[in-house]
């Protein structure tokens, strides 16, 4: 596919281009032109003009990856104003999906693609590349992204400086065995999530670790810090409540934690993080068991790090948004991902 030095910079914009073309050819698109560089500062790799016979176009903010994973594919940021066109050598077929429910478009080089603009609808699924492999899964981090491992994982990305640390003290901080952190150390390592400089452990490539720790997180960790689902016909009075909360030792996240990093957020569901049932809360503020899904879910704390008071770290608070299973949630994610520091530095690590 595009080539790329080793450090995955893409080298051969016309190799890119011309590839592209042939793809889109297959599916019978033609790219008429490729426009300015408008679109770099927003995260897209190209502009470009697409078509068809019958005359219909559309104009893509292109993004290239060499792979899209489901992890993935839940963290790419859509064009702030133009459609999307995700263009990759591989795309999961979970992936694929998830983009689909985004409303991004796609082609990989198997020739799977959605396309969907006006009369024209491209949809094509299954294909497989030559040589491809249809079972097994990839090892890269594997305990890692386990639940125990995801303790630790989040520590990393939420306090990088923690990388560098003795191991007792990272596993202090995921609540995780001595054993089970270096395990974790280990397999980030032979990933490239870690490496040594002087002797000193860093964290790399974190933009990418955070797509893949955050999907993992949705399916592996976060169904098991379920405490309970409650329901208050107004969820407003955390915000008024920062000293409250530090008492009762809770802390905010979800959409309700994503509305302090973006105040005009307006939450419709509220996730506090305790080490128990916060009771003498619940039962202040008249909070109802809910027989279903409630707007108020309490989830068990599994950090130990010093806290902030009363809101949990971004990372998390983006994981949740991802995890809700909810577009307009995921396009907050989306939004944060780029406006707030601690998650915009890991992007640059």
């Amino acid at each position: 596919m595009f080539s790329k030095n080793e450090h995955g910079e893409i080298l051969n914009e016309r190799a890119r281009l011309a590839e592209l073309r042939e793809w889109l050819r297959a599916l019978g698109l033609k790219v008429d032109m490729r426009l300015g560089k408008h679109a770099t500062d927003a995260g897209a790799d190209m502009v470009v003009r697409v078509s068809r016979a019958s005359g219909a176009a559309r104009t893509y903010a292109v993004v290239i990856k060499r792979a899209v994973p489901s992890e993935l594919s839940t963290a790419l940021h859509p064009h702030p104003s133009l459609p999307t066109l995700v263009v990759a050598h591989s795309i999961t077929e979970q992936a694929a999906g998830l983009l689909r429910e985004r409303g991004i478009d796609y082609v990989d080089e198997a020739g799977n693609a959605h396309i969907a603009w006006g009369d024209v609808l491209i949809d094509v699924r299954g294909r497989r590349r030559a040589g491809e492999r249809t079972t097994g899964s990839s090892p890269r981090g594997s305990k890692a992204f386990s639940r125990a491992g995801l303790q630790v994982g989040f520590v990393l990305l939420s306090w990088p400086s923690m990388a560098g640390k003795p191991l007792r003290g990272l596993a202090s901080a995921g609540g995780v065995s001595l054993g089970t952190a270096q395990a974790v150390v280990d397999d980030l390592a032979k990933a490239g999530y870690l490496y040594e400089v002087s002797g000193e452990r860093r964290l790399g490539r974190a933009g990418e670790l955070l797509n893949r720790w955050s999907e993992a997180y949705s399916t592996t960790l976060s169904p098991k810090l379920f405490l309970g689902d409650f329901d208050a016909p107004d969820i407003s009075w955390w915000r008024s409540s920062e000293d409250e909360l530090t008492r009762f030792n809770v802390q905010v996240g979800g959409e309700a934690g994503a509305s302090v990093l973006d105040p005009h957020l307006i939450p419709a569901t509220l996730t506090l993080y305790a080490d128990e049932l916060p009771h003498s809360l619940i039962g202040k503020h008249r909070l109802a068991r809910a027989e279903q899904a409630g707007n108020i879910h309490i989830r068990r704390r599994f950090w130990t790090m010093a806290r902030q008071p009363w809101i949990v770290p971004s990372t998390l608070i983006y994981a949740d948004l991802l995890a809700s299973g909810d577009p307009r949630q995921r396009e907050h994610a989306d939004r944060i991902r780029i406006s707030d520091d601690r998650l915009a530095h890991l992007d640059r690590l």
